[in-house]
């Protein structure tokens, strides 16, 4: 009996098990890169979310006038290199109407928020805060404008006993190294930044 060219039933077989195991491995991989790019992206919208909120909380900054801390009427904005605090006002989901006292900081988690009413103990989650981004290794705040009218515009680590609102808030966020996400620079201008009461000055 001659033999004529080609594979038998065993070789095709054995190839088409082989095929098949190269397939089942290329599609798991690329399950787990579809999945570790899906954590990405959240990640990454968390980012953006934490970033637009601040944003809009920061624009429609007030400057409502109080006791400062030298005891001279200042507006209500205090803010240091790792703690901001201003008046503004929240969306309905913060469970607010009206003007709020937001503060935000870093702790052990990450970056908070924490929020009150004017005149209001602070109760509930906003006493607790919101976590805005957790894993944050770093925080830090810096302030443009002339906090008083005898002083000169510059950028600020502080902002504290001023008769008006800083014209530029810089945040500023760091990641540990191993994290891939990364906070694009945000400078906000709050829109009533350049009024001021004279009785302040």
């Amino acid at each position: 009996m001659t033999s004529r060219p080609g594979m038998t039933l065993v070789e095709t077989l054995v190839g088409l098990v082989v095929l098949g195991l190269v397939a089942a491995l290329g599609l798991s991989a690329l399950g787990i890169v579809g999945r570790a790019g899906a954590a990405v992206v959240a990640d990454h919208s968390a980012v953006a979310a934490a970033q637009d909120l601040l944003r809009l909380r920061l624009l429609g900054a007030m400057p409502l006038v109080g006791p400062g801390p030298a005891g001279r009427p200042a507006v209500l904005f205090e803010g240091g290199a790792e703690r901001l605090a201003f008046v503004t006002e929240l969306p309905a989901r913060f469970g607010l109407g009206g003007p709020a006292l937001v503060e935000l900081r870093r702790d052990e988690e990450g970056v908070r928020l924490f929020w009150r009413g004017l005149g209001e103990v602070g109760s509930g989650e906003g006493a607790a805060g919101r976590l805005l981004l957790g894993g944050v290794a770093g925080l830090r705040l810096r302030y443009f404008g002339a906090p008083r009218a005898s002083e000169e515009a510059a950028w600020r680590e502080v902002w504290s006993d001023a008769a008006r609102l800083p014209l530029a808030v810089e945040i500023g966020l760091a990641f540990p190294a191993e994290d891939a996400r990364r906070w694009p620079p945000l400078v906000v201008a709050p829109r009533l930044a350049g009024l001021r009461e004279e009785r302040v000055e």
